[in-house]
């Protein structure tokens, strides 16, 4: 990993809710799985709004620039196994990732077009280094009309930077993946919610990534539950369609700054694959071993996996040694009030950070992970809608790389088994045992997402086998996109 001066976080804040910590007058909420009929009129969804969706930068700040570890793209593939599929032919050729995003980046082709030099320059090969071939692979569509893009507006500035994380991390993975980007006009839920469907309806992709949501603990009057019910049967009719959706599971722990422990939503619908997150170490190209509590600047290449922990940037800097540790968590996960348990969760166990185990009785996130940490994210990204032609650097992390992620790498499966998989969680826990077994998945069995440190109310850990913060673990792609064949094919 390289270091990096300058650092930012996507940080989706998804407010998760834990069984214990349910407040007696806080029942359980099933949403009716009776599909609401879906109007495709968009002009009755453009300025609908029950609740808002969210995305929330951070960013280290100037004082802990300075060997903040940086994932470049050829890092990431070294770490999670993707050259042996590469060298096959498998780089996701003939599929295409769907993003949906609100307000989206006016500088969207230029910046991928600046992280595309820059990682080539760092040993990534990607294709597209020319702005026209950007513009051949990368389709963006506004199914409610083009936004005006506004770059004093704070909050369209965060969807800027979701929006360039996103289709980086896509052509990072995925290279001759194409790249769908739908645009709603703005962040609240029925416009995004109408952009996801928009692209089931015209089919755009095999698999859709979200980076956003919203706390289950805004969802619980009847305007922003009957708003659920209609995102609940979008994503059950993707399932129907045969494509898979990702979203990213949270951040800032299990009870992001609220007083009781909650999930994130469309995270938490049982037809969304949750992305949660951890804090990637690696061994180096000079012998240095990341997390072995000998920082010494991170001037090193890292070139092989070592392992993960839970989404914890201070438990990371504490294991690595670096000096002045950040109380920063990059992983949500937990139980949602909204949706019972569902049947291919059933034996999971939540298990808090003090070591007791909970048995839930709604459906729990996370399901997979990535790296999320802040400190490891991904780098060198460029951003310039607040300042086009002088691109702030930056290293961006949360959960909200982990979606994008995962939509790659199920383009490079499905491009292995010639055809789409969809509905990806029966089969993922039904077998989940022949996947560690086999060293598909990672068993991530460290850390915690406890945030603030030191806080009463308890996260929950990183454990053998499923757990909140990390699912069943992340990938080694090269054994799991055959073996996903074999079990989801």
């Amino acid at each position: 990993m390289k270091s990096a001066q300058t650092s930012g976080l996507i940080i989706i804040i998804f407010i998760t809710l834990a069984l214990l910590a349910v407040p007696s007058t806080y029942a359980m909420t099933t949403i009716n799985p009776t599909s609401p009929n879906l109007d495709t009129n968009y002009k009755s969804w453009v300025d609908g709004s029950a609740f808002q969706y969210q995305v929330q930068p951070i960013a280290y700040p100037t004082s802990y620039g300075e060997g903040i570890l940086a994932n470049t793209v050829s890092e990431l593939r070294n770490a999670y196994d993707l050259n042996p599929l590469y060298s096959d032919g498998y780089t996701g050729k003939g599929q295409t990732v769907v993003i949906v995003v609100a307000y989206g980046s006016p500088t969207i082709y230029e910046d991928l077009l600046m992280f595309i030099q820059w990682q080539n320059a760092n040993g990534a090969n990607l294709p597209w280094t020319t702005i026209k071939e950007i513009k051949n692979h990368l389709s963006i569509y506004y199914p409610m009309g083009k936004p005006a893009f506004d770059a004093n507006d704070p909050i369209q500035l965060t969807w800027s930077t979701e929006t360039t994380l996103d289709v980086d991390m896509v052509h990072a993975i995925a290279p001759k993946t194409d790249i769908a980007l739908v645009v709603a006009p703005n962040s609240n839920d029925r416009p995004l919610d109408y952009a996801v469907l928009y692209s089931i309806i015209h089919h755009l992709g095999s698999v859709i990534s979200l980076s956003w949501g919203d706390a289950e603990s805004d969802i619980t009057g009847p305007n922003q539950i009957k708003q659920v019910q209609i995102s609940n049967a979008i994503y059950k009719l993707a399932v129907e369609e045969g494509i898979t959706v990702f979203a990213s599971s949270g951040d800032w722990g299990a009870s992001n700054d609220a007083y009781y422990n909650n999930a994130f939503y469309p995270a938490s619908d049982p037809y969304v694959t949750a992305v949660g997150g951890t804090n990637l170490f690696m061994k180096c190209a000079d012998g240095f071993k990341e997390g072995a509590g000998k920082w010494d600047g991170q001037n090193h290449v890292g070139m092989k996996y070592s392992y993960e922990i839970a989404g914890n940037d201070y438990q990371a800097m504490v294991a690595d040694g670096y000096p002045s540790p950040m109380d920063i968590v990059t992983a949500g996960g937990a139980m949602s009030s909204l949706f019972p348990l569902p049947s291919w969760q059933k034996g999971i166990t939540l298990t808090d950070a003090a070591g007791t185990a909970i048995s839930p009785t709604g459906r729990c996130t996370s399901d997979v992970s990535f790296n999320s940490g802040a400190y490891g994210a991904l780098g060198i990204i460029f951003l310039s809608a607040a300042s086009p032609g002088s691109p702030i650097l930056s290293i961006v992390g949360g959960t909200s790389a982990g979606a994008p992620f995962w939509a790659a790498l199920t383009a490079i499966a499905s491009q292995y088994a010639g055809h789409s998989f969809g509905y990806l969680n029966p089969d993922l826990y039904a077998n989940k045992d022949s996947l560690y077994k086999s060293g598909a998945i990672h068993d991530i069995k460290s850390g915690d997402n406890t945030y603030p440190r030191g806080n009463d109310l308890l996260g929950y850990s990183a454990t053998k086998g499923w757990d909140a913060p990390t699912g069943i673990g992340s990938p080694d792609a090269a054994i799991l996109v055959p073996k996903l064949y074999r079990i989801a094919g």
